[in-house]
């Protein structure tokens, strides 16, 4: 009864599910393991919540650590269907399969949960057991009372009956939470919900004892070197794009600690392969012949990570290096392709934490969020023609930033019988028969629409000729201001010149806002329309911006 009464109540703020019990204990064992066992009792109260909980994945590394499952069984609310345990199964990581590396020590425990409903009861025992920690001898481990659902009782418990100097962001050995949900209406809302972390060093024992297990002086021995940095005329953006382009993505676990140990750069180049691991210190060693102060550096692309964190906690390594003039590190990741010559980093780095390599240690450091000069400026030049209400001409885009990375890599990555079709989409053309692109600029000659209601014309601006843009204003246009971060900013820039032939026109005045101004003329015979908008985070009127964007009036031309 107090279980069907339960659920009444929580349906209220519609969470995906409802923790009854969510309990870690970690504990520090007199042999040198660390254990980690995670209790839950579980009522899913969607669909969602279903799906979840009927399929759950515990990943662990063969030689670092073990998983034990005590228990995991679901006990059915509907009478007559009783409790039925998990059918449990280990292998290797589904991920592999899709990048071929069945050799690798990631694996997978599989729990699943048979038929389970709406209402039923999840119960999960857990254990892992740490034997060994990649890189360093630092440990952490970050509890967060609140999950994607609501939690009714929340439980972290440290046992640490050895000598093991524990740093904890708040002080204590047991905390107990109570009463909270992600959902701010939902009647067990908590708001900005603690963290507790804990560890056995901060980054800046990380950082040095990461250093000393990297720090190969025979990784230098590399015969390739010298030829690969008179190649790129000592570059470091140039060095990166040909660690990119010619080290492909694959690799295998080896090292003391597998899915983790570089290989060294020798190895590398002879493989043509590897992992972002291998690719950072392939780059950094590299940037030292080229005579940089270069470095590996643990990365997150997950954001911001707590203020302790052992190795595990990054999921990415890229290079670093020291500028020459100011001592700042700037940040270049080897992995990705499709990535400008002088970006250093793809976009979805920026903001994100990372952690130098280097001897004695550092501090955690974060890739700026500002100072990339995100544009997009888009000249169109063409015909118009009303019998069709076509626009028959050339669309010239230079961008730097954001918009290049996407341009840039739709180029690259396309093949040339796509080529045309996927920028046809990008620039919002109904045609496309060719596309060039130097670099810097792309070129499309094809045709765009011009909408007709009687005696008005509706041109096409920003808004449908940038896809970019057009993506952002209609997936973001609802939510208030203070709610999102935009995904891809730029300050976009549109002009558009048009011969119109024995066509007499009224033009809409100007329209100008905070972050956005169109605006039309007649010059040297040629109707011209200038729109900009700015599609930044730092607009603090992106709302509003966004709203007269996706209006029409001021790119609408009554016909005489």
């Amino acid at each position: 009864m107090f279980t069907a009464v339960l659920i009444l109540f929580l349906l209220q703020g519609s969470p995906d599910a409802v923790h009854l019990l969510h309990r870690v204990t970690v504990t520090f064992e007199e042999d040198g393991s660390i254990t980690e066992q995670t209790e839950a009792v579980i009522i899913p109260l969607t669909g969602r919540g279903v799906q979840r909980f009927s399929t759950m994945s515990v990943a662990f590394r063969t030689g670092m650590e073990e998983v034990e499952i005590i228990q995991a069984d679901v006990g059915h609310w509907r009478g007559g269907r009783g409790n039925a345990a998990a059918s449990i199964s280990t292998g290797p990581h589904r991920i592999l399969s899709r990048t071929n590396r069945l050799e690798s020590s990631l694996r997978e425990t599989i729990i699943l949960m048979p038929g389970l409903e709406v209402g039923d009861t999840v119960k999960v025992d857990i254990v892992r057991t740490i034997h060994s920690i990649p890189l360093s001898e630092v440990y952490s481990y970050s509890f967060s009372p609140v999950l994607r659902d609501s939690v009714v009782q929340s439980v972290f418990k440290l046992q640490n009956d050895t000598h093991v100097q524990i740093l904890s962001s708040e002080a204590g050995d047991y905390w107990e939470f109570w009463n909270l949900s992600p959902a701010p209406s939902h009647p067990l809302a908590a708001y900005d919900p603690p963290i507790i972390s804990i560890a056995t060093g901060g980054p800046e024992k990380l950082s040095a004892e990461a250093s000393e297990a990297l720090e190969e002086p025979q990784h230098s021995e590399c015969d390739r070197l010298d030829e690969i940095v008179s190649l790129t005329n000592a570059d470091p953006g140039a060095l990166r794009v040909w660690v990119a382009e010619n080290i492909n993505y694959t690799g295998a676990d080896v090292g003391v600690w597998p899915g983790w140990s570089p290989r060294s750069p020798q190895e590398t180049l002879d493989d043509g392969s590897g992992v972002c691991r291998d690719r950072a210190v392939l780059l950094t060693w590299l940037l030292r012949k080229a005579g940089y102060d270069a470095y590996p550096a643990l990365a997150s692309t997950q954001g911001e990570t707590p203020p302790v964190i052992d190795a595990r906690g990054f999921d990415h390594m890229i290079t670093i290096y020291r500028n020459p003039e100011d001592g700042s590190w700037v940040a270049l990741d080897p992995t990705p392709k499709g990535i400008p010559l002088g970006a250093g980093t793809s976009f979805g780095l920026r903001g994100n934490t990372f952690l130098p390599i280097v001897p004695g240690g550092t501090g955690l450091q974060t890739i700026s969020l500002h100072g990339w000069n995100d544009t997009l400026i888009i000249t169109v030049t063409g015909e118009l023609n009303l019998e069709e209400n076509l626009i028959t001409g050339s669309l010239h885009a230079v961008s730097e930033g954001v918009p290049l990375e996407l341009i840039t890599t739709l180029f690259t990555q396309s093949g040339p019988s796509a080529r045309n079709e996927m920028f046809r989409r990008f620039f919002g053309a109904i045609r496309c028969d060719s596309v060039s692109f130097n670099g810097k600029e792309v070129k499309v000659d094809g045709q765009w629409t011009v909408f007709q209601d009687g005696n008005y014309l509706l041109l096409p601006g920003l808004r449908e000729i940038s896809l970019h843009g057009s993506r952002i204003a209609s997936m973001l246009l609802p939510c208030p201001p203070d709610s999102f971060v935009i995904d891809a900013p730029a300050i976009e820039i549109l002009t558009v010149f048009l011969s119109v032939q024995g066509v007499e026109t009224q033009l809409p005045p100007p329209v100008t806002t905070p972050g956005y101004t169109c605006e039309m003329n007649y010059e040297y015979g040629r109707l011209v329309y200038r729109e900009t908008a700015e599609i930044t985070n730092s607009n603090a009127d992106i709302l509003e911006t966004l709203l007269v964007r996706s209006g029409s009036s001021a790119r609408t031309v009554r016909l005489q």
